[in-house]
């Protein structure tokens, strides 16, 4: 098939809604491959990755197995959220029954006052919890907090001046 369009709902909502150039659909088995996959999530309030926003995901190819409800997208990953974050990986895999993304390849995000990196990731499909895997490198802007004070009540030590030698 040629211009695809798919939705996936939810308690009667659009979950995700997206586009594919191409996608074949094989019956024996219930094996879906496409080509230049586009989707959107919308996350429903309340979800551990609602305060995203709506997100937005690339994939120069796409494959799933609905018997099993696995599915995989690769060959150059890109997601963009509503909030500004924004990443890209080679691949990642989507296990169904674990609620789960995983992803075996170096990543690369950043967001509001983050910028990480890493070999790889696994995160519960909600949002709720994120791992960086192999290594991660990253940045986290200051929140513009006050430093903290020290509890003691004593004063700060008196340094004495230096001699000259």
């Amino acid at each position: 098939m040629h211009g695809v369009a798919f939705a996936r709902l939810s308690d009667g909502r659009v979950a995700a809604r997206g586009t594919a150039r191409e996608m074949a659909y094989h019956r024996a088995g219930g094996r879906l491959d496409g080509r230049v996959a586009v989707a959107t999530l919308s996350p429903e309030t309340g979800t551990g990755y609602a305060m995203f926003g709506e997100v937005l995901l690339t994939a120069p190819q796409v494959g799933g197995d609905l018997g099993n409800k696995r599915g995989n997208a690769s060959g150059g990953v890109t997601f963009r959220a509503a909030r500004g974050d924004h990443g890209t990986t080679e691949r990642v895999f989507w296990d169904g029954p674990a609620d789960r993304l995983s992803g075996d390849r170096a990543v690369a995000a950043q967001g509001p006052g983050y910028a990480v990196r890493s070999q790889g990731f696994s995160a519960r499909a909600d949002g709720s919890d994120i791992t960086l895997t192999g290594g991660v490198v990253g940045a986290l802007e200051s929140t513009g907090a006050p430093a903290a004070q020290p509890t003691a009540n004593r004063p700060p030590a008196r340094r004495k001046p230096a001699e000259a030698r």
